[in-house]
C-alpha cells in the first residue's frame, strides 16, 4: 500500500462529515485526509483478506492437522 507523499493524489470527494469525525476519533485518525487514508487502506485489506479466505475455502478449506478443529470441542462439552 502507498504510504508516501508521493504515492499520493489529491481527489474531490464527497463524504460524511459525521463519518470523518467518527474516525478521526479512532487511533492513529490525526486528519480528516489521514482519516480517509486509513479508511481506504482498510477497506483494500479487508477484500485482501477475503480474497485470501474464499481462495482457501474454494481448496477445500483448512486441514486440521492436530484435530482441535470447534466442532469436536462442542461435542466434547456436551
Amino acid at each position: 500500500m502507498g504510504s508516501g507523499k508521493k504515492d499520493r493524489v489529491r481527489r474531490n470527494l464527497v463524504v460524511s462529515p459525521a463519518s470523518i469525525r467518527e474516525l478521526q476519533r479512532l487511533p492513529d485518525g490525526n486528519s480528516e485526509s489521514e482519516a480517509v487514508r486509513i479508511a481506504v487502506e482498510d477497506r483494500l485489506l479487508a477484500e485482501k483478506l477475503t480474497a485470501a479466505a474464499d481462495k482457501i475455502a474454494n481448496r477445500g478449506g483448512l486441514l486440521d492437522v492436530f484435530g482441535r478443529s470447534a466442532e469436536p470441542l462442542r461435542k466434547a462439552r456436551r
